[in-house]
């Protein structure tokens, strides 16, 4: 594990560099106004005002974690319409891209001064044939170097591929932390990680419409093997599970924001921490915190990228084209 440190409070000085590993999709917000409705149906017209871009799934997470400093490598699969995703990633961080097809996966979300119209998805993402040969000597570079590794799974397929299994596979036997951020579409993790789910996930996971996050956590970690396994619970902070002990870390006092985003901040803080050589219980509270603070914030609708750098810049940021 490379050099860190964590100073108190849970806050995180930027050591070891994290390789994020996962599906990128393109987020999109239109703004615009409302003021008629369509003549040939009863539904409100847009006069669009502004759009803004941004990396989702994986690429939030990745871009995230490169604005604080973190030395971030990002392993995906881009399809061949792709460029706008590599021209929002590339500035901030390393990016290896093996192939994808079904075109790029996009989530459109259209506003209107009083709140959300609509979301539209298009593009699949899927990695081609080739995909992990394409990335195979790219991120075994990354993994050589890497502090941690965050796997972001948004269930397109990148976690399924053989050969990146069997190369974060060997990251856990060689002792590198491994964070896995799970998806109820994607593949189960490889044994020894960090799983990441949120309360439903961890229960969907098991087959249960509900239940105890700590039992859970326990049965879940039991299934997959896993070295722990950490279930986000929103506004009620995190459980910690591992074989030997169990911490709940309660949430920061938030009020209002936005939930959106939050387990891609979370997810990535716990790897940065891991990676700057905190315990792992102190790393959850970090995570935590950090969680907290994005959602406070105003959660993914508030990222930018300013002056080469993606952050958070404020609820009620003004729309722009980028």
């Amino acid at each position: 594990m490379r050099g860190g440190s964590v100073v108190p409070g849970g806050s995180v000085v930027p050591g070891g560099s994290v390789v994020v590993v996962g599906d990128v999709l393109l987020d999109l917000d239109v703004h615009g106004t409302v003021e008629r409705l369509c003549p040939d149906a009863p539904v409100p017209v847009l006069d669009v005002t502004g759009e803004v871009a941004r990396p989702g799934g994986a690429g939030l997470a990745a871009v995230l974690l490169a604005g604080t400093g973190v030395r971030t490598t990002l392993v995906t699969a881009l399809a061949e319409d792709g460029d706008r995703v590599r021209e929002l990633l590339a500035p901030t961080l390393d990016l290896v891209a093996g192939p994808a097809t079904g075109g790029t996966p996009v989530k459109c979300r259209w506003h209107s001064p009083d709140g959300p119209l609509l979301r539209t998805d298009t593009g699949s993402g899927r990695p081609a044939d080739e995909f992990g040969a394409a990335v195979r000597t790219g991120l075994r570079r990354a993994l050589d170097d890497a502090g941690a590794v965050l796997v972001s799974d948004y269930g397109r397929g990148v976690t399924a591929d053989p050969q990146v299994r069997r190369m974060l596979a060997d990251a856990v036997a060689a002792g590198t932390p491994v964070v896995w951020d799970p998806h109820p579409k994607g593949t189960d993790p490889v044994p020894g990680v960090i799983m990441t789910p949120n309360a439903k996930e961890a229960a969907g996971a098991l087959g249960l419409p509900g239940g105890d996050p700590v039992g859970c956590a326990a049965e879940l970690r039991r299934r997959r093997k896993s070295r722990a396994v950490v279930v986000t619970r929103g506004d009620r902070g995190a459980v910690l599970v591992t074989a030997s002990e169990r911490v709940a870390v309660p949430a920061l006092d938030v009020t209002g924001g936005d939930p959106c985003g939050a387990g891609d901040a979370f997810a990535g803080r716990l790897a940065a921490a891991l990676a700057a050589g905190a315990s792992l219980p102190a790393a959850v509270q970090s995570a935590v915190e950090t969680a907290g603070r994005f959602v406070e914030a105003g959660g993914a609708a508030t990222v930018r990228c300013v002056e080469g750098r993606w952050t958070q810049v404020g609820a009620g940021v003004s729309e722009r084209a980028s």
